[in-house]
This record gives structure tokens, sequence and C-alpha cells, in this order.
């Protein structure tokens, strides 16, 4: 584990890896299957030609060989995944394991959040809708901070509660503040136009 928790990482660095050495092992073997498998195929078409054997023994030995290449590719598929690289930039949030700790297959090792096109969610009145669309811009005041962001709707939600007549409205902090981080709260500073007020 090359980084600890709050670090940043760029869109490509090694975030984790894992001991590789049993899944090297069954790709070498798997390896050595297809060749052998590729061989004996070989020798049969020869024997076949000189009819020293059928052509059942020569597909037989075909589908060997399919299903060795299967085995090769599901063993060259773990050794890809024994070096973890970070799918985008961004920060490491909680380490789940540590260093040389046994991880079962599926299992969380870490939680990365990206640090960058911060999404903000927020309940608006549905009334709003006429005239809050993505594109609109408005500001977000974020308690931890004290300041003021610029944000810009990017969609609405998909549907309206009928009990509050509330919808959701998400919206992307406009700009790059590498002070942000996932998880902030504040409040939406949104001025209705002039028409839309009753």
């Amino acid at each position: 584990m090359p980084f600890r928790e709050g670090e940043s990482f760029r869109q490509g660095d090694e975030i984790a890896a894992i001991d590789c050495a049993t899944y090297e092992a069954k790709l070498s073997l798997a390896d050595a299957q297809v060749r052998r498998g590729e061989r004996k195929v070989a020798a049969l078409t020869v024997l076949d030609k000189k009819g020293a054997t059928g052509k059942v023994d020569v597909d037989l030995a075909e589908i060997e060989v399919l299903a060795a290449k299967a085995e090769y590719s599901a063993a060259a598929a773990d050794v890809s995944r024994c070096n973890i690289v970070a799918p985008f930039s961004g920060r490491i949030a909680e380490l789940k394991i540590r260093r040389y700790q046994y991880v079962s297959a599926g299992e969380p090792m870490l939680d990365i959040v990206s640090d960058h096109d911060l999404e903000v969610e927020l309940l608006a009145p549905s009334r709003w809708l006429s005239w809050l669309k993505p594109g609109a811009t408005f500001a977000v005041r974020i308690d931890e901070l004290n300041r003021d962001f610029p944000a810009v709707v990017t969609r609405t939600g998909a549907r309206i509660d009928p009990v509050s007549q509330s919808i959701k409205i998400y919206a992307r902090i406009d700009g790059d503040f590498p002070e942000l981080i996932p998880g902030m709260s504040g409040l939406a500073l949104i001025a209705p136009p002039e028409s839309s007020v009753r």
C-alpha cells in the first residue's frame, strides 16, 4: 500500500498490489498446457493424414487446446489484477487492510474518492422545475469552510416527493478547488427569478 489515508494519487498510479506468485504459476501452467495441446494437435494431424489415427482424436485434441486457452485467459486476467491502478485521480478515503494482510477475493482493500468534478445534491421545491434546469448557475456556501463556491445544475431527479413537493437537483462545482472534499455540507444559494416568485 504505497499511499496512506488522506493522500492524493493520480489516475494510473498503483494504489495497491497483491502477491501474485500463485496466479503467475497458474498462468505458466496454463501456457504449458496450451503449448502441449497444440503440439498434440499437430502430431495427431500428421498421424491422421497417414491413416494412423482418426479425425475424432484430432477434434478432441483441438477441444483440449480451446479449454487450455480459456484457462490461460482466466489466469492472465488474475495476473492483470495483481497491481491495482487508480481509475481516476483522487484521494485515499480509507484503508480497509494493512500491509501483508491476507485478503479474500472480492474483499474491499481501500476506499478512494475523486476530489475533482464534485457533485452537489440538494432538494428544491418542485415548482422550481419551470426555471431551474440543467445549465442554471448558483452558489453553494460550504459550512466547513464558510465560503461560497460556484455550481452548475447538471440534472434533475426523476421523481417528485408528493408529500414535501420537492425534487432532487444535482449540480457540479464549477472549477477546481482542492480545499473541497467529498462529504462536505452546505447551503445552496439560489434566487428564483422575479417572474416565478409568488
